[in-house]
């Protein structure tokens, strides 16, 4: 699986706190399931929730979700564009430490499709597939986030 690690590196790249401390992301894969059917060949779809745990944030949750959700436009559209993947397809709790610091538990429906291909003399290639991409959306390489004028972060998108 690929999403959790390139979503892991969005956050880090997002957030200063997870630069300067990336242990405190915690990413747990919770209630996986696999597809596939006895049609020719051996691709297959795997769905899962994916658990974030941000421990001890001392910056705004709404750059946070900022983060996800460009993340989501290039590897999970279908959770902003499907109208009943979009209510349930993030959630998350959120445990206020203090005035400053806030955990969150975020969870989002995940799903990655694995293309297999048969080599020939036994030989099988497994390539993870990238997610369809929508012609020109918005979907930049670097990203600054305002917060009325003064400036909460900035960072480049890792490619998908």
């Amino acid at each position: 699986m690929k999403k959790p690690a390139s979503l892991r590196a969005a956050l880090v790249a997002a957030l200063p706190d997870l630069a300067r401390d990336p242990e405190r992301l915690l990413v747990f894969i919770d209630a996986g399931s696999l597809q596939s059917t006895y049609a020719p060949g051996l691709s297959f779809e795997t769905t899962y929730t994916l658990n974030l745990i941000v421990t001890d944030f001392a910056g705004d949750p709404l750059v946070v979700w900022l983060a996800i959700l460009i993340w989501l436009r290039v590897n999970q559209l279908e959770l902003l564009d499907n109208v009943d993947k979009r209510q349930t397809g993030v959630q998350f709790e959120a445990d206020i430490i203090d005035h400053d610091k806030v955990d969150l538990s975020i969870k989002l429906q995940l799903s990655e499709r694995v293309i297999v291909r048969d080599l020939g003399n036994g030989k099988l290639d497994i390539t993870i597939a990238d997610e369809p991409q929508p012609e020109a959306h918005l979907v930049a390489a670097h990203w600054s986030i305002y917060l009325r004028d003064q400036l909460l972060t900035e960072w480049d998108v890792p490619p998908a």
